[in-house]
C-alpha cells in the first residue's frame, strides 16, 4: 500500500506545474519524516542526491531558463523523497513479501531486497576501508587532488564485495534457493483499511489530472 502511495505521490509531482504546488510537493516527505523521528538521517541521506539534483538543475537553467529548472528541481526532491520515505518506513523482508503477493517472481524480489539490506553493510566496510588507509598516510578525502588514491578505496571494495557475494551465494545455496514450493512465514494481505486508501488515493490522482 505504501509502495502504491509512493507511485501516486509521484504522478502528482510530474504532472503539476505551478511552483507553489511543486514547492509543497517537495516538502511533504520532509515534513513526514521530521513526524516520524528522523528527520537528521533523512537530511544525511540527500548528500549523495546532491550531485545529481545539482546537475539537473543547471542542466535545466542553461537549456530552458529558471522556471522551468525550478519545477526540475522539485519535482526530483518530491519523487526521491517520496521513495525515500518508503524504503526508510519499510523492512525488506516485507517488501519482498508484498512484490510475491503481487506476482512479482521471487528471484527478482529477492535481488531488490538483498541489495536494499546489503546498502548499509557496504557504507560500513568503505568507512573501515577509508580509516584504515588514512591511518596508513593515504588521503581519501573527496575531490579532485585525492582522485590518483582512488584505487586504494575502489580495489578493497570490489574485493570486498565479491567476498560477500561469494558468501551469499554459499548460503542460499545450501538453503535450496532454488527449491519449488517455497512457503513465507507471514502471508500479506489487503485490509479494507488498505482498499480504502487505495480507493482515495486513485480518486485523487483522477481528480487532480482533470483540474489540469
Amino acid at each position: 500500500m505504501k509502495l502504491l502511495l509512493a507511485v501516486a505521490f509521484s504522478a502528482l509531482a510530474i504532472m503539476e506545474k505551478r511552483l507553489p504546488v511543486l514547492l509543497v510537493f517537495a516538502l511533504l516527505p520532509s515534513i513526514m519524516a521530521f513526524a516520524l523521528g528522523f528527520l537528521r538521517a533523512w537530511l544525511n541521506s540527500y548528500k549523495l542526491l546532491a550531485p545529481m539534483l545539482f546537475i539537473a538543475s543547471v542542466t535545466t537553467l542553461l537549456a530552458f531558463g529558471p522556471h522551468v529548472a525550478l519545477e526540475v528541481t522539485f519535482r526530483l526532491i518530491a519523487v526521491s523523497g517520496a521513495f525515500t520515505l518508503f524504503f526508510r518506513t519499510t523492512l525488506p523482508e516485507d517488501l519482498a513479501g508484498a512484490l510475491v503477493k503481487m506476482g512479482v517472481p521471487y528471484v527478482f524480489a529477492f535481488i531488490l531486497t538483498t541489495a536494499l539490506e546489503f546498502i548499509p553493510i557496504i557504507r560500513r566496510k568503505i568507512a573501515g576501508i577509508i580509516d584504515a588507509q588514512r591511518s596508513r598516510g593515504i588521503p581519501l578525502e573527496f575531490g579532485w587532488r585525492a582522485l590518483r588514491y582512488y584505487p586504494a578505496l575502489f580495489i578493497p571494495i570490489m574485493v570486498t564485495s565479491f567476498s560477500l557475494a561469494d558468501e551469499l551465494a554459499m548460503a542460499m545455496e545450501s538453503r535450496g534457493f532454488g527449491r519449488k514450493g517455497r512457503s513465507f512465514y507471514r502471508d500479506y494481505r489487503f485490509s479494507l483499511k488498505d482498499w480504502g486508501i487505495l480507493l482515495a488515493s486513485i480518486a485523487l490522482t483522477f481528480l487532480w489530472a482533470k483540474t489540469r
